[in-house]
């Protein structure tokens, strides 16, 4: 049996963890904080699971929060440009995304992981299985001694030390895009026109008779100007549904005005200044919204960048990088932080059952990260090339209302708002952002699907 070495217990990691689990592998995951440290600790960017990630955490048994998680059904994109009223572009989703707390995703798919479950073999006998999880701080001599006991060493977190391993000739792949994310969890949010509360029956792990309470389903918000961007979406926390809040912006702007570590109550007020001068709109949804607790409001930055995938280790060893330790995409605007992390590790999985017995080489763990970063996508491999879309797709958003923008995006939102078969497409691509290259970065592409819809609803 193959022995792999996880390091670091995120999205990633704990996804391709219970995906080789699944299929036999003998998988240790190793991490810094046990699932009641990750539970307690303070918030960090929450993340939005959109449907087709959505559907490959339900098809590993991930999904643990079908009966309580409000239910995200589309987007309502409210575009302000200066001088001019605001314009709504919106979309539903054919099915429905999630945003959990992190804290809580990843503390419940630990404890998951290491759970003993009865698996068949192939020869028909029940066995247990379980995965192993060692709670413990991790160096590069750590590393180091672990590659003489594993087949292959993951490494899916990329912090201090540890990520220095994949900075040595590290590809150039996204443009520096610092932004600082103002991020609070709130509650009393009033309804809006797309609130519903759905009766969920049936779900999984339902106890017999059991009535679950309605589930939340909305949209979520973004409203974008100029200056900032800010996204309202109901997410899953500890204490069940709720409101995450998000104010994006980039140094030189009004996100300057952040005091040094304002004090959670600073922040909420300065938060709600900015909705009221800038998306008043969103600031009226709100009402008399407020924090849940004074911890859940926080400041983030973030830089996108990307990071060699192979680290070579002092006693020669190698350890693979992958999603948020070579690829970082935490911008919210773009949504697509989940979306790598999915797509990353079943591409890895992918990948590792692929290769059998054969030895996890220097060469094998290029071709693995360029085939998730570029590659086409093909049956055997359907995530390949999700990297650099999901990446591209942040830039491209980013240039929205820069004078430098190419002059055909302007002209698609023009037409997303008026026309809801260019509202479906621009919105309902953020499901795997591969599809923009058909269309939206293509100024010829663009026009001709322009054209078409405009035609089309002139016969109508």
């Amino acid at each position: 049996m193959r022995k792999i070495l996880i390091v670091g217990a995120g999205t990633s990691g704990l996804h391709l963890a219970h995906g080789l689990r699944a299929h036999g592998y003998d998988v240790t995951v190793i991490t810094g904080n046990s699932s009641t440290e990750i539970r307690n600790a303070r918030p960090s960017i929450t993340q939005f699971t959109l449907p087709s990630a959505m559907a490959h955490e339900q098809a590993l048994g991930l999904a643990m929060w079908e009966e309580v998680a409000p239910r995200i059904t589309g987007v309502e994109l409210i575009l302000s440009p200066p001088g001019a009223a605001p314009a709504m572009v919106e979309s539903a989703f054919s099915t429905y995304g999630v945003s959990v707390d992190r804290r809580v995703k990843i503390a419940d798919w630990l404890e998951s992981f290491e759970d003993v479950k009865e698996k068949v073999d192939a020869q028909g006998n029940t066995i247990k299985v379980g995965g192993k999880v060692v709670i413990h701080g991790v160096t590069v001599t750590d590393l180091d001694y672990f590659s003489r006991m594993f087949d292959l060493i993951v490494l899916a977190t990329g912090h201090g030390e540890l990520g220095q391993l994949l900075d040595q000739g590290a590809p150039d792949h996204i443009v520096d895009s610092r932004r600082t994310v103002a991020q609070a969890i709130i509650q009393g949010v009033s309804e809006g026109s797309h609130t519903r509360w759905l009766p969920v029956q049936g779900a999984p792990g339902s106890l017999p008779g059991h009535m679950p309470e309605p589930v939340l389903c909305d949209y979520a918000v973004v409203a974008s100007t100029p200056q900032v961007r800010a996204i309202l979406s109901p997410v899953l926390i500890d204490n069940g549904p709720q409101h995450v809040l998000q104010i994006v912006g980039a140094p030189g702007g009004p996100m300057d005005r952040w005091p040094d570590r304002p004090s959670p109550q600073e922040q909420w007020g300065l938060m709600r200044d900015l909705l009221c001068e800038h998306t008043p709109h969103l600031n009226e949804r709100l009402g008399n919204a407020s924090l849940l607790e004074e911890e859940d409001a926080n400041l983030h930055v973030y830089a996108p960048h990307a990071r060699n995938p192979v680290g070579t280790l002092p006693s020669g060893g190698l350890v693979l990088g992958m999603a948020d330790a070579v690829v970082s995409t935490d911008d919210p605007i773009a949504a697509q932080a989940a979306n790598v992390s999915m797509a990353s590790a079943n591409h890895y999985l992918s990948r590792i059952l692929a290769h059998s017995t054969a030895e996890f080489t220097k060469a094998w763990m290029e071709e693995t990260f360029a085939g998730f970063w570029e590659g086409a996508p093909t049956k055997e491999f359907p995530f390949a090339g999700m990297g650099r879309a999901a990446a591209g797709l942040s830039q491209v958003l980013d240039q929205i209302w820069s004078p430098d923008a190419p002059a055909h995006l302007a002209q698609v939102l023009g037409a997303a708002v008026a026309h809801q078969p260019v509202a479906d497409r621009f919105i309902g691509d953020l499901d795997d952002p591969r599809r923009y290259a058909a269309w939206l970065y293509d100024p010829d592409a663009a026009h001709a699907f322009l054209a078409q819809v405009t035609a089309t609803a002139g016969r109508s």
